[in-house]
């Protein structure tokens, strides 16, 4: 569960006129204006609903487009007429963000540990960040933070002599990091196989150095790796996906259990597509064939996503 920076917190208080101290009844909770804005109210890049209906509520005319609460106090200040009672009832809390969980208990007992892309923008010239990556970012050593862990009863390892093909690009390698720790750990005997993609080698090469031990060690069987941008040609994980068809197509006969995680558009849509390729090549198959093939691993969960 973020928090809100506290500079932006303090904007929002300075241009609403609004004593630190004072207190706000939010949904279900009561609190001192700081501490409500810090922790339970969304006051970051405003979806377009609330921007109108602040609009509405304060009677002006504001363009479609998303901003900081700060920035809309700033440019549309209230009337004088308007109590902040009436903004503060359209806006919505801070919602929860998901990682998936980048460590294995069998290998960092007592230990969670996330894989979080700290994400920068610019708006109007202004260096603007994402909410939870850049509360993270700020993180001192001690600090106590508040999270839950929503289960995911789906994406989860198979028998330890399955064979699993992970397909991780950027941080979608989260969760495949934790299960290469466990397999590892535990002694599993099925063969592993990750798919990884980013955009330079020698800047984005997430978990090198373990990936490399792991297949030193011959806990990672085989490893595919795209790099987009470090020549003229864009190759991503689905170019790896169709250029190893032959052994793909062998694992998927042998049991191989088949993973994705990472983003939904275009990066899931496309593997998919590389997929359905793989079967209509190699499995000798029609397109109509290899979706019911695939439907079927996804069915008995040999084929699992978790994508966002």
């Amino acid at each position: 569960m973020p928090e809100n920076d506290l500079w932006e917190v303090e904007k929002v208080l300075i241009f609403a006129k609004i004593p630190r101290s004072r207190t706000f009844r939010f949904r279900e909770i009561t609190r001192e204006a700081e501490e409500l804005f810090t922790k339970s109210v969304n006051i970051m890049h405003l979806p377009l609903r609330i921007v109108q209906a602040y609009a509405r509520v304060t009677g002006q005319r504001i363009p479609d487009t998303r901003m900081n609460l700060a920035d809309l106090l700033r440019i549309y200040p209230l009337p004088a007429d308007t109590a902040f009672e009436d903004v503060l009832a359209i806006l919505e809390p801070i919602s929860p963000r998901l990682y998936s969980v980048s460590s294995a208990p069998a290998a960092h007992p007592g230990e969670i540990h996330l894989t979080v892309a700290h994400h920068r923008f610019q708006v109007s010239g202004e260096h603007k960040f994402g909410l939870c990556a850049h509360y993270l970012a700020q993180l001192r050593k001690g600090q106590r933070v508040n999270f839950y862990v929503h289960r995911n009863q789906r994406f989860r390892l198979p028998e330890a002599g399955r064979d699993v093909i992970m397909i991780g690009p950027g941080t979608g390698i989260a969760p495949f990091r934790a299960f290469l720790a466990e397999r590892n750990a535990l002694g599993a005997t099925g063969r592993n196989w990750l798919f990884f993609g980013e955009q330079h080698f020698v800047s984005d090469f997430l978990y090198q150095t373990e990936i490399q031990d792991f297949v030193q060690t011959g806990a990672l069987h085989k490893v595919s790796l795209a790099w987009s941008r470090d020549t003229d040609q864009r190759v991503y994980v689905q170019h790896r996906i169709r250029e190893n068809g032959v052994a793909l197509w062998e694992w998927l006969q042998s049991g191989a259990s088949v993973y994705v995680c990472g983003s939904k558009y275009p990066m899931s849509i496309d593997v998919e597509q590389s997929l359905l390729d793989v079967i209509v090549t190699h499995g000798a198959k029609t397109e109509t064939e290899a979706r019911e093939w695939l439907d079927e691993l996804e069915l008995t969960d040999r084929y699992v996503k978790d994508v966002y």
